[in-house]
């Protein structure tokens, strides 16, 4: 089994600054929607990146995030 977060679907056209899409949480009465599903029924996976603002915080590492 795998734990899955829902997202919204992407945006219409790219960000101007980064040339990237955007999606966001799916949201349904304010709580993010999960769903435990069957590994068999993953078709691929997706790497997001953090929107965090102009600068990482300092004391991020790859042992503290």
């Amino acid at each position: 089994l795998a734990y899955l977060e829902w997202f919204t679907s992407f945006s219409s056209m790219p960000d101007s600054w980064h040339g990237m899409y955007k999606i966001s949480h799916f949201l349904c009465l304010g709580e993010r929607v999960t769903s435990i599903i069957p590994v068999s029924n993953i078709a691929h996976s997706v790497h997001l990146l953090l929107k965090f603002g102009p600068v990482a915080p300092h004391h991020w590492t790859s042992n503290t995030i």
